[in-house]
């Protein structure tokens, strides 16, 4: 909470000659911390109390040739056991557990050193001060919930032994915004606060004023420079996506055109193909067909004479071609579009499909329609029929299985249609291509899966012992699916 405007600083003492507490002092330079160490433990030392040093060695040294300045012999109460001077990390090794310090093995190692010091003293209204920096080199160390508890475990060693305790810190320790909460966390756990040099060397209480205004300040300009840094890491982040999501964005895009390309390249050269194909199947089937049909004809039509029983064997002969090229012409123009998905609708359809298919093939289909199946809408049906007719002939061609199950039916407004075999299964690329819209899977799986997107559905395709490919499309109409 903020000082109000009549309230006066601290007074300049910073409680060098307090009986007791727990004070925690910060500071920025070395040289000032010895200053105010060899004034608080000198205070002690002249009026006849004791006192135990916990530091680092160069603090140890540094605090004796002060000590010894202001012709206070350190060696004398040292034997006396009035000046006590513990290495800090040597001190610190001897209760640490796990990276914790132990309260325990705290109580044992620093409760005989305070009993030694308040035994030294000369009188009952002598006093035993400390100074440590144990928690110090925890916090440098990055150990901070360790440092935390070490003062605590100092407050509840105040319990037992009656000594004036001074911890210090370096202030530069507290560089950042993560230290904000266990910095007052560490306050806390003690009865009195040193601020750093810049504060606490000032004489006077309008320097001191005028010191904390400034600081005020600063912080106020501090909070404004992070709401602005925090504004422009927020503005930052948000371009980087947006640069991020463009690059996607455009690489899909690339993707899409090579893959439009490559589908045009192909269905031009599947166009090509099938047209050969028909070609070759109406010359060599069909025109073989109207070609002995048209020399048996010739011979009927010929002024030569043909006894009837030869006539009439010849006009049956014809008979039987014509019914042949009838057939084949059917054949092939149900492999086109067959016209009883148009008249009778998909089930029908599916039925004389699969009959065929299992016959050209020899591979035993098992079929499970639905009689919940009724007509759907026309692209819906051809949709579904192309998908099957695809996925059976990948079957035919690609599985090495000898059987096929097919199921067909309709829940809650979708068509549900699932083509599995027990082949040898597909290619893991096959599989990652497919997961991939924009990948590089056959012509054939990329047609199937964009009818079915088109029409608002779903196509998957697993390989787990065998290929099972999965078709789901919404019906266009309600009424259809009843």
């Amino acid at each position: 909470m903020p000082a109000s405007p009549t309230q006066s600083a601290p007074a300049p003492h910073w409680h060098d000659g307090e009986p007791g507490g727990h004070v925690v002092q910060f500071y920025a330079d070395d040289s000032f911390l010895l200053e105010s160490l060899s004034k608080f433990i000198g205070t002690a030392l002249v009026a006849g109390d004791a006192s135990v040093v916990i530091a680092t060695q160069s603090h140890l040294d540094g605090l004796a040739e002060r000590l010894a300045s202001r012709a206070l012999s350190v060696r004398k109460a040292a034997r006396e056991s009035r000046y006590i001077p513990l290495d800090a990390a040597k001190t610190l090794a001897k209760f640490m557990r796990n990276g914790h310090p132990d309260s325990a093995a705290f109580a044992a190692t620093m409760g005989p050193v305070l009993s030694r010091a308040a035994a030294a003293v000369e009188s009952q209204n002598s006093r035993v001060v400390a100074f440590g920096e144990m928690v110090a080199l925890l916090w440098a160390d990055g150990n901070i919930d360790a440092a935390i508890k070490l003062e605590q475990l100092w407050n509840d060693l105040s319990r037992q032994h009656a000594f004036s305790l001074r911890c210090a810190y370096p202030i530069t320790g507290f560089c950042n915004e993560t230290h904000a909460a266990p910095f007052l966390k560490i306050c806390s756990e003690h009865s009195a606060v040193i601020p750093g040099e810049s504060y606490t060397s000032l004489a006077s209480e309008q320097d001191r004023l005028r010191n904390i205004a400034q600081l005020q300040q600063k912080a106020e300009a501090l909070e404004t420079e992070k709401a602005l840094l925090q504004a422009l890491r927020q503005t930052k982040d948000a371009l980087e996506r947006e640069v991020a999501e463009r690059r996607a964005a455009q690489r899909k895009l690339r993707h899409s055109e090579l893959s439009l390309r490559e589908l045009s390249a192909h269905l031009l050269r599947t166009q090509d193909e099938e047209r050969r194909r028909l070609g070759r199947e109406l010359h060599d089937t069909v025109g073989q067909y109207l070609a002995v049909l048209k020399m048996g004809l010739d011979s009927l039509n010929s002024g030569n004479e043909v006894p009837g029983e030869m006539a009439a064997k010849q006009m049956s002969d014809c008979l039987k071609l014509v019914d042949q090229s009838i057939k084949e012409l059917r054949t092939m123009s149900y492999l086109l579009y067959p016209p009883m998905l148009e008249e009778m609708g998909l089930k029908t359809a599916i039925l004389w499909y699969v009959e065929g298919f299992a016959k050209r093939s020899g591979i035993d289909v098992q079929l499970d329609i639905s009689p919940a199946l009724h007509r759907l809408p026309r692209e819906l049906e051809l949709a579904a029929f192309r998908v099957l007719q695809e996925s059976l002939t990948n079957v035919h061609r690609h599985s090495g299985s000898s059987t096929a199950q097919i199921r067909l039916r309709v829940e809650e407004g979708l068509l549900l249609l699932e083509i599995k075999d027990s082949g040898k299964g597909m290619p893991p690329n096959i599989l990652e291509a497919f997961r991939d819209t924009l990948g590089t899977m056959g012509v054939g799986l990329r047609g199937m899966n964009e009818r079915v997107r088109q029409l608002g559905g779903t196509l998957a395709l697993l390989s787990d012992g065998g290929t099972t490919v999965r078709a789901s499309l919404p019906c266009a109409f309600e009424s259809f699916c009843s």
